[in-house]
């Protein structure tokens, strides 16, 4: 009688303490709405850096990818969290996909309301540069005017 009484209370203790609320993420690791904003930027930091990569100069992807780590650094800097923090976090959550399918789901609604916001580059109700830069893709400006001399950039500025 001692030791199934024993074992009840250990087996109500256990699944007291297992039991938790299905939606919420432990303190030790990040939350899902920092979570979702940190991939939101990871994801325009790699079309970035795939972009500017392709566009600008054929970079072999060990150096692309060399280039796309850098900028995720710098996205965690910015959010103020260490790469060993995001791994043990993403790490959680890959084994947890309840909780990753929700991450996700904030990530592209975050990136759907994003390009929404730009619209389509062909319709006219866009924004101008928009447009424009539909038609060319290397223009910053409406009319190309000539802003600034080749040489100051290289003469040291005196105090």
């Amino acid at each position: 009688m001692n030791n199934s009484f024993k074992a009840l209370i250990t087996g109500l203790i256990i699944l007291t303490a297992s039991c938790g609320e299905p939606g919420n993420v432990p303190k030790q690791y990040i939350g899902k709405d920092e979570m979702s904003r940190i991939l939101v930027d990871m994801t325009l930091a790699d079309a970035y850096g795939n972009e500017v990569s392709a566009e600008t100069l054929r970079l072999p992807d060990s150096l692309r990818q060399e280039k796309i780590k850098i900028l995720y650094k710098q996205v965690l800097d910015l959010h103020h969290v260490s790469v060993k923090d995001f791994m043990t976090s993403y790490n959680w959550y890959e084994m947890h996909p309840d909780r990753l399918k929700d991450v996700f789901e904030k990530v592209q609604a975050d990136i759907d309301m994003r390009r929404n916001k730009l619209g389509n580059p062909s319709d006219e109700n866009a924004p101008v540069m928009f447009r424009l830069k539909s038609f060319f893709p290397h223009a910053d400006k409406a009319f190309l005017v000539h802003t600034s001399d080749t040489v100051r950039p290289f003469i040291k500025r005196q105090p």
